[in-house]
Order: structure tokens, then sequence, then C-alpha cells
């Protein structure tokens, strides 16, 4: 488990544009212990297969989108986010690489341009289900970019944050992470866009002990 002081000292820095000194102790704390939930699964997590359910709202249309599929990540590098059925897309991530297909075959590949906002919400969501094994690199690269801090609201909250001066900032506002109180799994991200839109993105059936040959195929 990652020693409370190496928390501390991540937190600090997370929280080093805190405007007050005052409150800066007790935020440094909460922010520790978060991530000291969050990394007793994520840093002990090799492989990992989950149901995802996705509902994104915005202003633009009358109901929201929604969508449901399967999440497969080999920590520390690959996770993949495949929804279901021919109407959907595949996402895979890697370190340094993003890339979405349609299900459907004879659909072409979105032309992908990826932007600051894009690249800061994929990096983290890599980092938040596929991290390293050493929790102190965990929660690094958790942090990297990042400003944490604990969001009101019920449960057990970690709202990151692209920093002010980072371009991110001027799509994405917070992505919020909810943890479960017991395992520090993430059950449930809410991606809070500046513009107003909002995703929510839920997980369940959780699979930790997956052969490496199945694990092997939901990746491929």
């Amino acid at each position: 488990m990652l020693q409370r002081r190496t928390f501390l000292s991540l937190a600090a820095c997370s929280l080093a544009h805190v405007p007050t000194a005052s409150a800066a102790g007790p935020a440094e704390r909460q922010v520790a212990r978060r991530l000291e939930l969050w990394a007793r699964a994520a840093a002990g997590t090799r492989a990992l297969v989950a149901r995802y359910a996705l509902t994104r709202t915005t202003s633009l249309l009358l109901e929201p989108l929604v969508a449901a599929g399967q999440l497969v990540v080999r920590a520390p590098d690959a996770l993949v986010l495949r929804d279901d059925g021919r109407a959907g897309a595949t996402t895979r991530l890697t370190r340094g690489r993003l890339e979405i297909r349609p299900n459907d075959p004879a659909r072409p590949a979105p032309p992908l341009a990826p932007t600051p906002a894009s690249t800061w919400l994929f990096d983290h969501v890599l980092a938040l289900f596929a991290a390293p094994a050493a929790p102190a690199a965990a929660a690094a690269a958790l942090l990297a970019d990042a400003r944490a801090s604990i969001p009101r609201g019920p449960g057990q909250l970690l709202d990151l944050s692209p920093r002010r001066e980072h371009p991110a900032r001027r799509q994405i506002r917070d992505l919020v992470v909810h943890l479960d109180p017991n395992t520090g799994d993430v059950e449930q991200l809410d991606l809070l866009e500046a513009g107003g839109d909002r995703v929510v993105m839920t997980f369940s059936q959780r699979r930790r002990d997956v052969p490496e040959a199945e694990l092997a195929a939901l990746l491929g």
C-alpha cells in the first residue's frame, strides 16, 4: 500500500494552486485518503473485465444518448471499450495511442484528430483503470496535469480536473470518480464539460480472474 506520506506529497502537488494555505492541510489529507482508497483496487489490478452503461446529456437533444458495452483492461497500458451491437464502436487505448473503429466493418472509421481535451481525458481514464503496479507510480499517473479535490456530495468521490493552465480546461470542467467505499473500485465516472454537457458511465459485473488467452482475445 502506498505510504501516507507519498500520497500527501502527491496531493500537495495537485493542490498547489489552492489560494489559502489554511485550507490546504485538510484538503490534502482528504485527497490522500481518497487516493489510498482508489489504490487498493487500482494498483492491485492486472486484468479486469466489466460491463459499462453510458448516458450522455446534451442541450442539443431532447433525449439523452445511451450506450452499453464491455470494458477490458490489461494494466498498465491497455484498455478497450466495446459498445454492444453493430451500431456501436470499439475504442482502444494504449499509452500514447487512441483508436476508434465501428463495430460494423462496412462503416468507415472516423477520422481522428486528437485534441488536448481528448488526450487528457483518455490518459486519465487509462490511469484510473490500467494503473502501474507500484502505487506511487499509479498515483503520479493519475495526477499528471490534473488538480485533485473532494467534491460535495454523498459517497467516496474524487474530482479530477485539468490544471488551469492546461488547454484541456477550455473543454473539460471536471471528471468526478465515484469509488466503492470498501474496495476502492471505480463505480462511476461523471464527465462535466465546459459547455454544460454531461457524460455518466457506470460499471458493474467486474471480473479480475481472467485467463490470459481470454484477455488477449478480448483486447484484440
